[in-house]
């Protein structure tokens, strides 16, 4: 009786239509990640926090639904993406071409010939 209520249906519809939405930004963020700018983050960056901390928020408050069990794990693993997307934007999109040792290390790798290397 409770899976056929309609607020049950009602909540898995929206539940689904939710998840099915983050991977898609999911995905966008994944494609983008190469050409990301420090620019494009100061623009994005604020409201990809406020959806990740809103979705903790969801998640945390359809957990006492056992009926969206499914829904909660998918949610969760989402969430983890996200933070690590976000993190690793951050780190070397926004970063890392700011950080003059590491540019100069790049260099240095990208100008190795790894086929003289000693096996």
């Amino acid at each position: 009786m409770r899976i056929a209520s309609p607020l049950f249906v009602e909540r898995r519809g929206e539940m689904a239509r939710l998840l099915n939405e983050v991977d898609i930004l999911s995905d966008r963020l994944h494609e983008e990640f190469p050409t990301i700018t420090e620019n494009d983050y100061l623009m994005f960056g604020p409201e990809l926090k406020i959806a990740i901390a809103t979705l903790k928020a969801l998640r945390q408050d359809s957990l006492t639904h056992k009926e969206l069990k499914p829904y909660n794990d998918r949610l969760r693993q989402q969430i983890i993406d996200l933070e690590e997307l976000d993190h690793d934007i951050k780190a070397f999109r926004v970063d890392a071409p700011k950080n003059k040792k590491l540019q100069e290390t790049m260099s240095l790798l990208n100008n190795l010939d790894f086929s003289k290397l000693p096996k």
